[in-house]
């Protein structure tokens, strides 16, 4: 299976659509397009504030690749990870239709008070994430959607999604949405590989590998790598969702006035133990495009910054066969508009030069640790 991340807007905004390989060739049109959509904290203009634009405003200063959701298809699931309103944004989530349609908004507990104060959505299309615990009763901690057989006789798939905020914040930034997906599977994906020389085989493809559940951590201030060890060690290992198949996490630290909240941003050095423990295929820069940031709670920022190459340099060593090439994690920073397609069908490393130009795909090998 694949997953696409798509950056919306030069700040924490993208799109992931999840994709099953085919089992089959040719792959049947139901399979072809079965899409999975998640709509992370989208943010597509205007600006941010925080109580007052005297206080604290924040403003793009590179335009969203889409001007409205409306250019989107319509998604599954669209996640609020905070309250802030560069993450929950009425003026841009309020494009959604009221009621009706397949998109459910799943919003962190203030995050869903302060939707539904707006009075605009259908009870319907608003659900609180619960806080994930570590108890038997994972059901009611885990936000589970069935995703549906492509076949008659198949097998359906299921997305999780987690919230798992960080203890003692009490700035409620530093928290993790965490989310698995495991695709739908036919009969023939259960089916051992038809030896070539049998009489009257047909073409079938071995995805043991292939449709292994992909794992997605989204954590766009950043969290300790001891907020979120409980849910990989429990959901994660069971799950068979290792190595972490995408991390969506700050490279830049930003750090305000104790008074002021203290840390907004771990960045690089918050976010180098999740990614090395899990071994992440891909760490995407989240939250660290340029802004016009204003107001008094602004004025004792200091941002210590990290580019892609500095990043690079110690979670991907150079191979020591080919010394143009990394292996390990990739460092990836998107433009609004980039896109990164990362599969588990295929095993390649990635040259240096591989995060310049436009949308791309990576192929890597997402086999168990």
């Amino acid at each position: 299976m694949s997953l696409t991340v798509k950056h919306l807007n030069s700040d924490a905004s993208f799109l992931l659509t999840f994709q099953p390989i085919s089992s089959s060739f040719p792959p049947s049109p139901a399979q072809s397009s079965q899409t999975f959509t998640i709509l992370l904290d989208p943010w597509l203009s205007g600006p941010s504030k925080i109580f007052h634009s005297k206080f604290s405003i924040t403003k793009h200063k590179a335009k969203a690749c889409i001007s409205s959701l409306h250019e989107l298809p319509e998604p599954d699931i669209v996640i609020i990870s905070q309250d802030k309103s560069d993450h929950c944004h009425k003026e841009t989530l309020t494009q959604l239709p009221q009621s009706g349609g397949k998109t459910v908004i799943l919003a962190e507990p203030v995050a869903a008070k302060v939707i539904k104060g707006w009075k605009h959505f259908d009870a319907s299309k608003l659900a609180t994430l619960p806080k994930w615990e570590n108890t038997k009763n994972k059901a009611s901690t885990l936000y589970r959607v069935p995703v549906p057989s492509f076949t008659p006789y198949g097998v359906p798939g299921e997305v999780t999604i987690a919230f798992i905020p960080q203890k003692g914040d009490i700035t409620r930034l530093h928290n993790a949405i965490c989310i698995t997906y495991r695709p739908p599977t036919s009969l023939l994906d259960n089916r051992p590989d038809t030896p070539p020389d049998t009489p009257r085989s047909t073409t079938t493809f071995d995805t043991s590998n292939s449709n292994k559940a992909l794992s997605v951590i989204y954590s766009p201030h950043g969290c300790t790598y001891k907020t979120i060890q409980p849910y990989i060690t429990s959901h994660l290992v069971s799950e068979a969702a290792l190595p972490l198949t995408a991390l969506l996490h700050c490279f830049d630290k930003i750090q305000n006035a104790w008074y002021l909240g203290g840390n907004v941003c771990t960045g690089f050095p918050g976010g180098l133990e999740i990614a090395q423990n899990l071994c992440a295929r891909a760490w995407i820069s989240a939250h660290d495009g340029d802004k016009d940031i204003k107001g008094v709670a602004t004025k004792k920022i200091v941002i210590e910054k990290y580019d892609r190459e500095e990043v690079e340099s110690v979670i991907s060593p150079r191979s020591a066969k080919f010394p143009n090439r990394r292996i390990g994690t990739e460092a990836v920073v998107l433009q609004p508009g980039e896109e990164i397609r990362l599969s588990n069908a295929m095993d390649f490393g990635f040259d240096d030069d591989s995060n310049e130009g436009g949308p791309r795909d990576r192929f890597t090998n997402l086999g168990a640790i």
